[in-house]
């Protein structure tokens, strides 16, 4: 995953001599020999300076911003991720007819693991559903609780869908600062809600004012006015919508109620310059910066200059290396943002109007080649890039990826989508788009494309997920994956013969020759089922001496029978040198799942279960269908 920063470029040290070598002569002697010219310089640097002043304001705003998103992402997501896995399950027990008792037995469950859990420090999820108030932590409310006036479903129901953060509020017990996440499911009536400790956002919120005389703060609100969030703890809990006649009051106006995210609030004493950003969800994070504290030190240096200025050539030289140091600067953070750009193989900007485009970088030797000198017919330049750099198995992907026609339309509720694809020897790149321009009526007119190498990154990537789906003794799919992939294959509608087998007597086999000899046991039951079933069935270790598969399209006795013949055959022939004559032996239990089958995986598992009791009972290898 790309990682943002906001850290800013370090400043370079600079000797008077790198200054002096910027002066202009011309600005010198103009200033000795026209006492009114000097005056007049001084006026202009100071525009200069204030400009500048206003530039880094306005950067140092948008850093604090993006920065302050990445980290709430990163504090918020894993209560999302857990709340959009718990939706997506509530609705497949709906789908699955599910009783209410079901669902408030799956959030208990959900529950202790939350508990269990450290990625996450939550009082619990909850929600009112199928008309009933089912709490995951059991908890009992009072006989006057009316969960459908509560503020986490009437939010949620208003949001129709979207994920909601409700406004935070603090438990009289505990101290804690809770924040609750809810989402309205598909049937309009039911809401699912997570509970989220978030004092650490307001140490976030701190972190980012690192100076006792900064001029800034960073404010965190909801959409009613409420004070979520405040580099001044002492403002949280405020709702600035109630107040009148301050600062705060008229920002929170201009903001949540004439939608404006970039302004400037006079109040004769202070002038604050605002930025703000939707962090979704309700909640909204701006940068205040008072610009009168921003431009005190240069008011100041102005005011010195008008009058010490016609004493001589030091004051001069000293604003002029003033604005110098500042257009240093700038040129240096343009460099550093040049830097970036080196990552990229390419860097292109594409007018989609006009159907042009620019170079920004490039670094292939082939690309210029394709591209020459033309800038126009990027559609077709795009598409003739496209088939000479990619290999044939990613073709279509990437093609499909690059064609200027459909961008307005995939890039119409997202800024950036990207593809990933080979080229003809084989190695990884990542394709991007980014939106970098629209008309009033928001149709897209100019985009950035780029491609950068990944191929590394990509190996990795699958080796990870590679390790994070497989059980590692016996290569075949562990059991998260394994579930996960025939649950899949279940919603999707594809009907089958599910398995479910357990070693006999496996418990004597590790004591009696240890549990070495256990785990070739295991191998050689993963290697009798690789060699049996085919490509595109689903096998996995439960656990322990615990193995079951999913076969798509076989769904009656007789051609279950013949695999499970052939797979008993081969389990017959297993030979372990260190077990001399003892056999394997293996408990299988079968289950259908038919086209017309509406049950859940847990259903079909457990009919599956049942039989394979049934075959304990049975000397040697036996199988029992469903």
């Amino acid at each position: 995953m790309n990682k943002n920063t906001n850290a800013k470029p370090s400043r370079p040290k600079r000797s008077l001599k790198d200054y002096y070598a910027r002066l202009s002569p011309g600005y010198i002697l103009l200033f000795l020999l026209i006492p009114i010219g000097f005056l007049f310089l001084v006026f202009f640097n100071f525009r200069v300076i204030d400009r500048v002043t206003t530039e880094n304001i306005e950067y140092k705003a948008a850093s604090t911003l993006l920065k302050y998103s990445v980290e709430l992402d990163d504090f918020l997501s894993p209560g999302i991720r857990i709340l959009e896995s718990i939706s997506y399950n509530i609705e497949d027990m709906f789908r699955t007819d599910a009783s209410a008792e079901e669902i408030e037995q799956y959030l208990i469950r959900e529950t202790g693991k939350l508990e269990a859990s450290s990625d996450i420090d939550s009082t619990g999820i909850y929600g009112f559903i199928k008309g009933e108030y089912l709490d995951g932590s059991q908890w009992v409310p009072d006989a006057g609780y009316v969960p459908t006036e509560r503020p986490w479903y009437i939010e949620a129901m208003q949001k129709d869908g979207e994920l909601t953060y409700v406004e935070p509020y603090v438990d009289e017990m505990t101290g804690d600062t809770i924040m609750t996440i809810c989402r309205l499911l598909s049937d309009k009536k039911s809401v699912v809600a997570i509970d989220i400790k978030i004092n650490q956002i307001q140490e976030i919120t701190e972190t980012l004012i690192s100076k006792d005389d900064d001029p800034s703060a960073v404010i965190v609100l909801d959409d009613g006015g409420g004070v979520v969030s405040h580099s001044d703890p002492g403002e949280i809990g405020k709702n600035y919508l109630e107040e009148k006649n301050s600062s705060y009051s008229v920002i929170a106006e201009k903001l949540l109620r004439e939608g404006e995210t970039e302004f400037t609030v006079d109040m004769g004493v202070t002038r604050d310059r605002v930025n703000a950003m939707d962090l979704g969800g309700g909640w909204y994070m701006l940068s205040v910066t008072s610009e009168r504290k921003m431009f005190a030190k240069v008011f100041t240096a102005f005011a010195n200059s008008v009058i010490v200025g016609l004493l001589g050539t030091l004051l001069i030289l000293f604003t002029i290396v003033l604005i110098t140091r500042k257009r240093m600067e700038a040129e240096d953070y343009n460099l550093n943002l040049k830097s970036v750009s080196t990552i990229y193989l390419c860097l292109y900007r594409i007018n989609l109007i006009d159907d042009t485009f620019d170079e920004i970088n490039c670094f292939s030797e082939t690309i210029p080649t394709i591209v020459g000198s033309r800038r126009t017919g990027a559609r077709n330049i795009m598409r003739s890039a496209v088939i000479l750099r990619s290999d044939e198995l990613t073709r279509d992907d990437i093609l499909q990826f690059t064609d200027l026609s459909t961008l307005d339309e995939r890039l119409k509720n997202t800024n950036t989508i990207t593809c990933e694809f080979t080229n003809p020897d084989k190695e990884w790149y990542r394709a991007r788009f980014i939106a970098a321009e629209r008309g009033n009526d928001g149709q897209l007119k100019t985009v950035l494309f780029m491609v950068e190498v990944i191929d590394e990154e990509k190996k990795a990537r699958d080796r990870l997920l590679y390790l994070s789906e497989t059980d590692r003794m016996t290569g075949i799919n562990n059991r998260g994956s394994g579930e996960h992939k025939v649950r899949k294959q279940l919603i999707e509608g594809d009907c089958g013969m599910f398995l479910l087998l357990d070693v006999d007597k496996f418990k004597s086999i590790n004591d009696t020759f240890g549990h070495n000899i256990g785990d070739k046991v295991l191998i050689s039951i993963a290697e009798c089922m690789k060699h049996t079933f085919r490509t595109n069935d689903t096998i996995m270790r439960l656990g322990g001496d615990e193995f079951a598969a999913f076969a798509p399209m076989v769904t009656n006795r007789d051609a279950g029978e013949v695999i499970i013949g052939r797979f008993l055959a081969r389990i017959e022939h297993i030979r372990i040198e260190e077990m001399g004559d003892t056999p394997i032996e293996v408990s299988i239990g079968v289950a259908f799942y038919h086209e017309n089958d509406r049950f859940s995986f847990d259903e079909l598992y457990r009919r599956a279960d049942k039989c394979t009791y049934e075959s304990k009972k049975q000397q040697g290898c036996s199988a029992t269908f469903y």
